[in-house]
């Protein structure tokens, strides 16, 4: 779809010669998905090679129809997951938003002068383009992340937040996007962390990952009434002893208790982070030296990798340089 072999419409390709193939507008979202994966999604054929990639964006469509509000909080957790770029960093950049889910962050970035093209593989582009319209320059559209319908390196800034480590083979989706950020363009990436010299955390992990070898295998309306309780059951071990510890002065213990995040979110937000974590199919974790060696082999400029209740690692694509113009003269070069 971004070969040359397409006829395009604006910035998206609607039409591709070499596959003929041609990609509807419903409502108001251009689904730029080839058939056989746009099929999968509609349950219209046996899911084969793309089994793993049909579940989580299902899954995620489910979550997002269940869980489209949006908060003010969110202004907030943009800003932490964009760490170290503030709001002046957005303004008058072409914008990724590599799995968007229900738009959240694609909305601030807008707000904050950025034109943004938000993506995402599952039911979830309608929830975002609601959340969006009156954001600013927003276009969503229904797409791979693995094949963006774009023209390569037409970005300034890449986002993906919480996406990649649900993939089945995240670096190299990683690897795929930076094809698409211009030369000293940077791209942005939050991945879950895998916890270190913090046996707590680590316990909890372990306990937390033999619930999900049997929720991933139920159906999705299960998980979602079970991720009522187990939101009870965070705030009853977790954020309600977390915000006493610090009523009563000993906020150093408090600041070592899992989950104390949610003591600043409505409860909804817990509820939707438990559905997340108990009905995606699939869970990767990296520790600081895994996101920085992403980052390194990539051959990214500038890597940082910062903590954000996982990890934020951000780093810039390489400047291109004109090559060299050399003269030979018998021996002497100039």
């Amino acid at each position: 779809m971004n070969d040359g072999q397409a006829k395009n419409n604006g910035d998206l390709c609607f039409e591709c010669e070499s596959c003929a193939e041609q990609f509807p507008l419903v409502a108001e979202v251009p689904r730029m998905l080839l058939s056989p994966l746009r099929e999968a999604l509609l349950g219209e054929r046996m899911v084969g090679q793309d089994e793993a990639q049909v579940k989580t964006a299902l899954s995620f469509g489910f979550e997002w129809t269940r869980f489209p509000e949006m908060y003010e909080e969110w202004s907030r957790t943009f800003l932490d997951y964009m760490q170290p770029h503030g709001p002046e960093f957005f303004r008058g950049k072409k914008v990724l938003d590599a799995g968007c889910g229900n738009g959240r962050f694609a909305y601030y970035a807008a707000r904050y002068g950025a034109e943004v093209w938000a993506i995402d593989l599952g039911p979830a582009v309608e929830i975002a383009r609601r959340n969006t319209e009156q954001a600013g320059v927003v276009q969503v559209v229904q797409a791979d992340l693995h094949r963006p319908p774009f023209a390569l390196e037409s970005f300034d800034f890449i986002y993906s937040i919480g996406v990649l480590h649900h993939l089945p083979d995240p670096e190299p989706a990683f690897n795929r996007l930076l094809r698409y950020l211009k030369p000293s363009g940077e791209i942005q990436i939050y991945l879950y962390w895998q916890p270190e010299q913090q046996p707590i955390k680590r316990a909890l992990l372990i306990m937390v990952t033999w619930v999900r070898m049997m929720t991933t295998r139920l159906p999705h309306r299960i998980v979602y009434a079970l991720a009522f309780p187990a939101a009870v059951m965070a705030f009853l071990f977790y954020v309600w002893p977390y915000q006493f510890l610090k009523r009563v002065g000993l906020k150093t213990l408090a600041e070592k208790i899992p989950l104390k995040q949610y003591a600043s979110l409505p409860f909804r937000v817990c509820v939707n982070d438990q559905l997340d974590r108990f009905s995606a199919p699939i869970e990767n974790r990296y520790t600081r030296q895994d996101v920085f060696d992403w980052l390194n082999r990539a051959e990214l400029e500038s890597p940082q990798v910062s903590a954000a209740y996982g990890w934020v690692g951000t780093g810039r694509k390489p400047a291109k340089t004109e090559p060299t113009s050399v003269t030979k003269r018998g021996n002497a070069v100039e």
